[in-house]
């Protein structure tokens, strides 16, 4: 476990070190990555790392902190996202329906592409910070299969509730997200 630890630090210092190359989009609507793409893992490897996954998915400009907590079960992701310089252009991006659109379509390529991650918890530094996590067992019982079973987590998105805004909110009537004070 200590060679993993240590392994995965280092992966974590050298991907920051060296910087990702991605073009920044604007908004929430950025294109979205198929899980395919990304090498299917069950442990974290340089060439498959969490921030590479995040940095392709909607909201990536955004994204401000990834935590992966693996040292005792359940393992989860933590994913933290906030202004960059603009706070008012940050805060219309996160309008309701398109955080709700966006948080399960990551969860669901994050929980498909992450074998071993038990849940991702979600933090958006709004005026009013919205917090969710949206476990594993949730998106299997929302999907009616395990994620691990799909290559890729967005056909499954796309087969099931692409555009089916009256399905996404079935799932957050059931799994809310929250308002921190």
């Amino acid at each position: 476990m200590k060679k993993i630890d240590a392994s995965l630090t280092l992966c974590i210092v050298l991907t920051c070190l060296s910087g990702c190359a991605y073009a920044p989009h604007n908004n929430l609507s950025a294109e979205r990555v198929s899980a395919s793409s990304i090498h299917h893992t069950s442990s974290l490897k340089c060439d498959t790392s969490i921030e590479e996954i995040t940095n392709k998915l909607p909201g990536h400009v955004y994204l401000k902190g990834i935590t992966f907590q693996n040292a005792q079960k359940p393992y989860y992701l933590a994913i933290n996202y906030a202004a960059t310089d603009n706070q008012h252009a940050f805060e219309k991006s996160w309008t309701s329906v398109k955080t709700k659109r966006t948080l399960l379509h990551n969860a669901t390529i994050l929980l498909s592409a992450v074998q071993n991650v038990d849940s991702v918890h979600f933090t958006i530094n709004t005026t009013v910070p919205q917090t969710i996590t949206i476990t594993r067992k949730e998106l299997t019982d929302f999907y009616g299969t395990d994620l691990r079973n799909y290559k890729d987590g967005t056909q499954a998105w796309k087969a099931k509730y692409e555009g089916q805004q009256e399905k996404i909110e079935e799932f957050y009537d059931a799994h809310p997200i929250t308002e921190m004070q």
